[in-house]
């Protein structure tokens, strides 16, 4: 449900592209704000940040997440699968994360989708965001971030390896 969110009143709004900076580099290939099913997490990179009031420096908790994601067609292959096309290699960004759970990352981290969720909370800056990988098979995570955005979105081969 990476494209549904809860506005204040329980107003259900499925654009949460709209709020993720350079959402459009995977809306441009993709034609639609993808869900992330059967995506696979290939690289997860935490920098702690840098905090120091005397330079006026607030940089929190950066998680840097890189996914191999793909368009699944209609169209079955002759071992009975079905068809997956736009194979992408994107990196997304996530800045002022907290409250960072994982579990069972492996060698693949297949993911059933990827769960974004603006919310509001009484204490703290808001609105934040809620995180979710919900696991297939690898890699489960959940947290929040304040602003999060697509970094990148190429082009690759059916095994996540970039086009040369």
């Amino acid at each position: 449900m990476a494209r549904m969110e809860h506005e204040p009143g329980g107003q259900i709004v499925t654009n949460i592209e709209a709020r993720i900076e350079g959402s459009n580099k995977l809306t441009d290939i993709f034609g639609y704000w993808p869900s992330f099913h059967d995506a696979e997490v290939i690289e997860l990179n935490f920098w702690r940040g840098n905090v120091d009031p005397d330079v006026g420096s607030y940089d929190f908790p950066v998680l840097t997440v890189k996914l191999h994601l793909w368009e699944i067609t209609n169209d079955v292959n002759g071992q009975g699968y079905f068809g997956r096309v736009k194979h992408t290699l994107t990196t997304m960004r996530f800045h002022d994360v907290g409250e960072f759970s994982m579990e069972g990352f492996n060698h693949q981290n297949a993911i059933l989708g990827l769960d974004i969720v603006e919310e509001s909370r009484p204490q703290g800056p808001t609105p934040v965001f809620s995180v979710t990988f919900r696991p297939a098979f690898g890699i489960s995570a959940a947290f929040t971030c304040l602003r999060l955005g697509v970094l990148d979105a190429v082009p690759c081969t059916e095994d996540g390896a970039l086009i040369a």
